[in-house]
C-alpha cells in the first residue's frame, strides 16, 4: 500500500510540474510569435544593401517598417558575428516573393539577429531589402536597413520606381546623388552599367 501511495504522488507531481511548466512558457512566448516573420542573417553575404550583384539580385521581400524592439548585443566565442535580435513592425511591403520554405503572408513583424552596429534605434522608420538563401529569405546585414525619414523620403520613393520598374537600373540615372548619401553610389553605377550594357 506504501508503495502504491508513493508512486501515486511521484506521478502527480511530475504531472504538476510538466503542466507548470507548459504553462510558464507559453507565458513567457511573445503574443506575437505566430504573426511574426523570421529572417536568417547571411552575415558572411561580401555584399548587403539594395544592389548586390553585378546587375541588382532580385529582391525576395522589400518593406517599409518601424523598429519596435531592439534587444542586448550576444557576443559569443563560438559565433562568427554579435547576434543582436531586432523586432520591426511591417508597415508596407513594396515586394515579396514566394519561396519553397517560406513567404510573406500579411505578418505584422519582422525578427532578425543582424541589428548590431547598425546604427538604429526603437522608433526609427526603416527600409528593409531581403534576398533569397537556400530557397528562405535571408538579409546580409549592413545597408540592408536603410534609416528613412518619412513616407515622402526620397531614397523610398527611389526604391519604389525601381521596384515597379521590375528593377530596372535604369530608372536609377536621376537618382545617383541620392545613393551617394548613403555610401552607395558605386554600386548604383555598377547595376545602371550592367544593364545599359546588356540592352
Amino acid at each position: 500500500m506504501y508503495h502504491i501511495l508513493t508512486k501515486a504522488i511521484v506521478i502527480f507531481a511530475l504531472l504538476f510540474f510538466s503542466t507548470s511548466y507548459a504553462q510558464k512558457k507559453e507565458a513567457n512566448t511573445p503574443l506575437y510569435s505566430s504573426d511574426t516573420l523570421r529572417v536568417g542573417y547571411t552575415y558572411w553575404w561580401p555584399q548587403s544593401g539594395p544592389f548586390i550583384g553585378n546587375c541588382g539580385d532580385t529582391y525576395a521581400l522589400v518593406f517599409l517598417g518601424t523598429i519596435q524592439h531592439i534587444d542586448d548585443p550576444i557576443k559569443n566565442d563560438d559565433m562568427l558575428y554579435t547576434s543582436q535580435r531586432g523586432i520591426i513592425d511591417i508597415d508596407e511591403v513594396l515586394t515579396s516573393r514566394i519561396l519553397k520554405k517560406n513567404r510573406y503572408d500579411k505578418q505584422k513583424f519582422f525578427v532578425s539577429d543582424y541589428f548590431y552596429e547598425q546604427d538604429v534605434k526603437e522608433g526609427d522608420r526603416v527600409l528593409v531589402f531581403c534576398y533569397e538563401y537556400e530557397d528562405n529569405y535571408s538579409i546580409p546585414g549592413g545597408k540592408s536597413m536603410l534609416k528613412i525619414k518619412g513616407d515622402n523620403d526620397p531614397i523610398l520613393l527611389s526604391v519604389k520606381r525601381y521596384i515597379q520598374s521590375n528593377q530596372n537600373a535604369l530608372e536609377l540615372k536621376k537618382d545617383v546623388a541620392l545613393w551617394k548619401n548613403y555610401g552607395l553610389e558605386a554600386e548604383v553605377k555598377q547595376v545602371i552599367a550592367c544593364k545599359e550594357t546588356m540592352d
